[in-house]
């Protein structure tokens, strides 16, 4: 999967008619239809404003597409499809498009949205705005002092990646690991400290793909 990190534009010409193409983060629908006004307001002289959202939560997706006045399919659905085979997620892209005199047809019209939306998709790509992002399970867990050592080494071992701490009677940890690693560090988990370690699993989220699992 990849996840934008920033906006991206592309703008691209088919006979006559300008499809301005942009795409954003987006962690949810609400977000998605935030940048769609924000576009919608930015270029208000535009003809359509066709967009298509991927979101990604806890192993769900959410997806929709918005053909805005055109033809139905020849839109949101083109706009989706290039979402989907580059695997973006939690991202919206909204292509404006100002008409420009000559009809397109309805498989003009499907072919130049898919294909400005790809542009956007690879522009990101090109500049590095459009990480690969994996997979990975975030867990609270639980230890008395005592435990610390033995804990941390495992943390190491996983490649778990501690997101916050409280130390008050326990060390109490949240923290992530690679969702394929999730189990066996659940089980390591049980083994140290004589069954004093708790663990309790908080669901998945995407981080990126930049550090592997540690070696075992």
């Amino acid at each position: 999967m990849r996840q934008p990190t920033g906006t991206t534009e592309s703008l691209h010409t088919v006979r006559g008619s300008r499809f301005l193409s942009c795409l954003a983060p987006a962690a949810d629908p609400e977000v998605a239809s935030q940048v769609l006004d924000r576009r919608s307001r930015a270029h208000a002289d535009a003809t359509h404003h066709c967009w298509a959202y991927r979101t990604w939560s806890d192993g769900e997706l959410e997806i929709a597409g918005f053909d805005a006045g055109e033809p139905s399919g020849t839109a949101g659905r083109p706009i989706l499809g290039a979402l989907e085979r580059a695997d973006v997620v939690n991202s919206v892209c909204v292509v404006s498009r100002w008409f420009g005199g000559t009809q397109l047809g309805t498989g003009g019209l499907t072919r130049a949205y898919g294909d400005a939306a790809r542009m956007a998709i690879e522009d990101a790509i090109a500049g590095h705005q459009l990480p690969d992002v994996g997979v990975w399970s975030r867990f609270e867990i639980r230890f008395p002092y005592c435990a610390t050592s033995h804990a941390r080494r495992l943390m190491a071992r996983y490649t778990a990646r501690e997101e916050r701490a409280d130390y008050g009677e326990q060390v109490k940890l949240v923290l992530s690991v690679p969702a394929e690693e999730a189990d066996p560090f659940a089980r390591a988990l049980a083994e140290i400290g004589a069954g004093t370690v708790h663990a309790s699993p908080l669901g998945e989220c995407l981080r990126l793909s930049s550090i592997a699992p540690g070696k075992r």
